[in-house]
This record gives C-alpha cells, sequence and structure tokens, in this order.
C-alpha cells in the first residue's frame, strides 16, 4: 500500500506526515493535537511550546490508557456475561429436556 502524504498544521507548525490512513483520518489526528495542545496553551503559564507540547502528549497518553482501563474492565464484564449466558442457556435446555421427557 502506498502511503500518503498529507500537509498539516500543527500549533503553528507545518508538517508533512506519511501516512497509510486517509487524507481526512490524518487531518483530523493533527486537528486533534492542535486543539490538546492549544487548550493547554491558554490554561497554564508554561510558555515553553516544546514543554507545552509534551505536557499535552502526557495529557493524551492518560486518556488513551484511561480508555484502555475502561475497555479491558468492559471487556471482562462481556465475557463472564457471555459465560453466564452460556451456563443458563445450557439450563434452559436441560429443563426442557427433562419436561419434554415427562411430557411423553
Amino acid at each position: 500500500m502506498e502511503k500518503n502524504t498529507v500537509q498539516v498544521q500543527i500549533f503553528d507548525m507545518e508538517y508533512s506526515l506519511k501516512s497509510d490512513s486517509d487524507e481526512a483520518y490524518v487531518r483530523s489526528l493533527a486537528q486533534f493535537v492542535d486543539e490538546k495542545i492549544r487548550q493547554l496553551w491558554q490554561s497554564t503559564s508554561v510558555k515553553s511550546q516544546t514543554k507545552v507540547a509534551v505536557l499535552a502528549a502526557l495529557n493524551i497518553a492518560d486518556e488513551l490508557f484511561q480508555l484502555m482501563k475502561k475497555y479491558h474492565v468492559l471487556k471482562n464484564q462481556l465475557e463472564q456475561y457471555e459465560q453466564k449466558s452460556k451456563e443458563l442457556n445450557q439450563s434452559i435446555d436441560s429443563k426442557l429436556s427433562e419436561l419434554s421427557e415427562l411430557t411423553m
């Protein structure tokens, strides 16, 4: 697959990004990062662009880790529900089989 080159602007800096993803997706990522950096720039006394970019990256990483943690909790819950559902279905099948034998 050929990589696309996409020109984006993040915090007033131009970047040429090569990606397998489509242009709209890459632009949305760049816009997301730009917004996070700008929000932090406005809300903090740190005025080093590099430091603000690193802090924004840490905030984004924190969001990712929190979402991954929630994902794993939900995945485990789903697996438990699937197991319980399987057990209930087996119990229902067993009871139906018993009922069928009684009515014959």
